[in-house]
């Protein structure tokens, strides 16, 4: 950690960083720790747009989005031409989590290039209390901040009825004067058994971990199974169910659903609405999700909402441009 003007920086173990980085003061701790099961680059495990907000993250078999890059790079075969799109939300506290990313047609297949960004703001800059035996800090005066970023490119091209993508990623996580980066692949493959239906199955963030003061927490190696069935397209209505279990190496499984319903307005207008839930591994969110869209031409502006226990609820804005 950083001090003040001529003052060495205090010595702190590997296995301190995140508890004395106390952005659980504001209800945000740093996922980094020596020992006890902690991972890095939680950017990593959050939903990268406002549509996967809403449909409480179950959107490893959904197509014709840019996100796709992030939850399944098969997907990314099912975009038109040329897309792009972006989505903020202000997380928990004075932490912001942000995504853009943009795609193109290129031979046979698509290719995509995207960011991810976690910033955990800034607090008091502590020191160990050997009182408390390192547990508790005192402060300095001083301020530290920390953040996360992940760029991934990803390539996908159709085979019939099946779709298959990689990806690889780039992430980096700094923690006050310390820092770390790493590489992660992953990879994805989607199959259309029906009209109308697809599954798609994805492994990512297959890689080594993050190494940040003399330590290495692992990434999130992730494995998603998920479905997607277009219900409903009858004149001016359209109804999209979705499902996914995810497992994360060393947790419990997580399983999630949408429901996303279209109304074709009169004129060039789409009204889109979203309920997602969670069961099993649900970290500190509620179960329920919810969000929407407005469709006008190629452009669509998103909105998502997910409450987080006594810490309030998050609201995730976006825009997404399909040619």
């Amino acid at each position: 950690m950083t001090g003040g003007a001529g003052r060495r920086p205090p010595r702190i173990g590997a296995g301190r960083l995140a508890a004395l980085v106390v952005l659980g003061a504001t209800g945000v701790p740093v996922p980094v720790r020596a020992q006890g099961g902690a991972r890095s680059a939680l950017v990593l495990e959050l939903p990268a747009s406002a549509r996967a907000v809403a449909l409480a993250g179950a959107v490893g078999a959904l197509g014709a989005d840019d996100a796709a890059l992030f939850h399944n790079p098969a997907q990314l075969a099912t975009l038109p031409r040329r897309a792009a799109g972006l989505s903020v939300q202000r997380y928990l506290a004075s932490s912001t989590l942000g995504a853009l990313a943009g795609g193109a047609r290129l031979g046979a297949g698509v290719v995509a290039l995207g960011v991810q960004t976690l910033s955990y703001g800034s607090v008091q800059e502590l020191v160990p209390d050997p009182a408390s035996g390192g547990e508790r800090g005192v402060p300095t005066g001083a301020s530290v901040s920390a953040g996360e970023l992940a760029v991934t490119a990803g390539y996908a091209r159709s085979l019939g009825r099946f779709r298959a993508g990689l990806s690889g990623t780039a992430v980096h996580q700094r923690v006050a004067a310390a820092s770390g980066s790493s590489v992660a692949a992953g990879v994805g493959l989607a199959w259309e058994p029906l009209p109308r239906a697809t599954l798609g199955v994805t492994a990512q963030h297959l890689g080594r971990g993050v190494p940040l003061a003399g330590t290495r927490a692992p990434l999130p190696r992730t494995l998603r199974l998920g479905a997607a069935v277009h219900a409903l397209d009858r004149g001016p209505l359209a109804l999209l169910l979705c499902g996914e279990v995810q497992q994360v190496v060393g947790d419990g499984a997580r399983w999630a659903g949408g429901v996303e319903g279209g109304w074709q307005a009169p004129g060039r207008a789409r009204i889109v609405g979203r309920v997602g839930g969670v069961a099993g591994d649900a970290g500190a969110g509620d179960p329920l999700a919810f969000g929407g869209s407005l469709v006008v031409g190629g452009l669509t502006i998103d909105y998502a909402y997910r409450g987080f226990d006594a810490l309030g609820g998050t609201h995730r804005v976006g825009a997404r441009w399909l040619r």
